[in-house]
């Protein structure tokens, strides 16, 4: 009777556990994932204990251990080779500010966006006219700082250092480059660098490196646009 009062309590736990899965964010599964394993191997190692069967743990190990090994290694070994093809076609960072989400396509280098809030809201930004971006800049530069400095470096890798010229805003307005927001989110930073949110550790830095390389500043690329793709990088890395 006992035990199939456990079984009952087991299978109600399993359910409840399924159904607030189904409805927990990526990181709250991704913690409750890993709690359940270590708490499972801790158990596991109680009730080998309290039976005396430990010795066939140890025995188990050894078996194990060479296979896991292999695994690694192969692992590894594929990591490398997806990172030497490049990335994938059709593979997109996406970074959203309070009035920009901006594109960036990892095989061709090429920078585009929307605006999403303001006068020009949902509009594409090629569509736009250069007095247009300015004054969606002017604007930016007002309402958020992270808005404004993603779309100058838009416009230097669109346009050039010709925008400037047309720029009758003081020169001051926009010599301060913000910082990349605090407190990025797993899933933020995951969509900047183009990365599922359970990467490896060797997609992460891939990644990170492709990008680098395609926002050097010597090819369009900006102060605030590396800040951003490391602080990417440093958020998926600490979030293990």
């Amino acid at each position: 009777m006992a035990r199939v009062f456990l079984a009952l309590v087991a299978l109600v736990g399993l359910m409840w556990l399924a159904s607030w899965l189904g409805k927990a964010t990526p990181e709250q599964r991704s913690r409750a994932l890993k709690l359940i394993v270590l708490y499972g191997i801790a158990g596991a190692l109680l009730l080998l204990v309290v039976t005396g069967r430990i010795p066939w743990m140890f025995a188990l190990i050894g078996a194990v251990v060479p296979w896991l090994q292999r695994f690694m290694m192969a692992r590894q070994a594929w990591n490398m080779f997806k990172s030497s093809r490049g990335p994938s076609a059709g593979k997109q960072s996406t970074v959203q500010t309070l009035m920009l989400r901006m594109t960036l396509d990892h095989d061709s280098g090429d920078l585009d966006g929307e605006v999403i809030s303001g006068p020009f809201a949902g509009r594409a930004l090629q569509s736009l006219s250069e007095s247009e971006l300015l004054e969606v800049l002017r604007d930016s530069r007002e309402r958020d700082p992270q808005s404004a400095a993603l779309l100058e470096a838009y416009l230097d890798r669109t346009r050039g250092d010709s925008w400037r010229d047309s720029d009758t805003d003081d020169a001051g307005s926009h010599s301060a480059r913000p910082s990349p927001p605090d407190g990025m989110s797993v899933n933020q930073a995951a969509e900047i660098l183009g990365v599922p949110a359970e990467a490896s550790d060797e997609e992460i830095t891939a990644a990170h490196r492709r990008l680098i390389q395609k926002l050097h500043t010597d090819r369009g690329g900006t102060d605030y646009l590396a800040a951003l793709i490391n602080e990417a990088r440093d958020a998926l890395l600490s979030g293990r």
